[in-house]
């Protein structure tokens, strides 16, 4: 089958290998859609902390089930449209046996430690799978993935009715953020987006922008806050000069998240957030719980909040290394995805 296969940092290679042969407890599934991730960039750069090559990017997967187990009895069934969660857990380490399956201690992920969704086939647990509702197009219900990771998000910075949010960067990432945000009753989401194509789409999403060659966030925050500083702030750029803002456009007990899987080492002053009491929360995935309740809020306010229009650019499998530079150039207006089929 063909698939792409990360051989080394920055070598991506469009080639033949196996099919996957799924375990006892597998189903094959039959890719459509793959979509890519910054995640999926920082793998390819070798920024990544924990990544292993060679391997099949993506965790971002929808397709159909080919096969399931011998024997198998449980709700699915061959032939039906699922999405996949990537992680896979060794369910013995103290992380596991805490029900923090997805911070495991020998955490393992589709297209990152092993093959994902970059190829005709994969497979993936029986028990990983996610059924979609027969209305909701492929091209929507790829997003289910991304907005797990904004559920749990969600979930750990605790948003309040009337928050004032911040926001670094705009892509997809920051997108959903801004969009759950809203949705979970915060009073004012600002994303800060300097690529001007990106921050357009942004706003015409409904959700506030700022240039930050043009505005200063700190002037913001004065504007916004009269001085006291956000509730919540979310770097989602990886950016140093972003992230080492943090503290500074956080109020005195407030919360900040960086979303940045990098290895990179920032010069970080600590004393800022315990001056101020700010709460440091860490974010890597989410739980099966979290994942489904990500893609079920997708599929009941795709049409009214038109996520449809999130999914910017659709290319082929034979396209991937145009998908992998348009984003590490910044032309992705929102989210890449990628036939599997084509």
């Amino acid at each position: 089958m063909k698939a792409a296969v990360l051989k080394n940092w920055l070598d991506l290679e469009l080639c033949d290998i196996p099919m996957p042969v799924p375990n006892e407890n597998e189903a094959l599934i039959k890719v459509r859609l793959a979509g890519v991730c910054g995640s999926d960039i920082t793998v390819y750069r070798g920024k990544h902390m924990t990544a292993t090559v060679p391997t099949v990017l993506s965790h971002e997967i929808l397709g159909e089930i080919v096969t399931l187990p011998e024997g198998y009895a449980g709700p699915f069934k061959v032939g039906q449209r699922v999405l996949m969660n990537p992680i896979i857990s060794c369910g013995e380490c103290a992380a596991c046996k805490a029900g923090l399956t997805h911070v495991c201690e020998n955490l393992k992920l589709l297209g990152i430690h092993v093959d994902g969704g970059f190829a005709e086939y994969t497979k993936v647990g029986v028990d990983k799978l996610v059924a979609l509702d027969e209305d909701i197009p492929d091209d929507v219900a790829i997003l289910g993935e991304p907005f797990a990771v904004g559920y749990h998000v969600m979930q750990r910075s605790q948003i309040q009715p009337g928050d004032k949010i911040f926001i670094s960067g705009g892509a997809t990432v920051g997108l959903y953020i801004a969009i759950f945000a809203r949705a979970w009753g915060a009073g004012r989401v600002i994303i800060s987006e300097i690529n001007e194509p990106r921050r357009k789409f942004v706003e015409s999403m409904g959700i506030e922008t700022i240039n930050p060659s043009e505005t200063d966030a700190m002037d913001l925050m004065r504007e916004v806050t009269g001085g006291a500083g956000f509730d919540v702030v979310y770097d989602t750029s990886g950016a140093a000069s972003c992230v080492l803002q943090m503290p500074d456009l956080c109020r005195c007990g407030g919360k900040m998240l960086s979303l940045g899987l990098s290895g990179d080492p920032y010069q970080f002053i600590i004393g800022k957030v315990s001056f101020k009491e700010i709460t440091l929360i860490g974010n890597r995935l989410y739980s099966q719980d979290d994942f489904e309740k990500g893609v079920r809020f997708v599929e009941d306010n795709w049409k009214e909040l038109h996520l449809d229009r999130m999914v910017t650019d659709r290319l082929t499998l034979g396209e991937i290394d145009r998908a992998l530079q348009m984003m590490l150039n910044g032309e992705n207006i929102c989210k890449i995805i990628i036939d599997c089929q084509k």
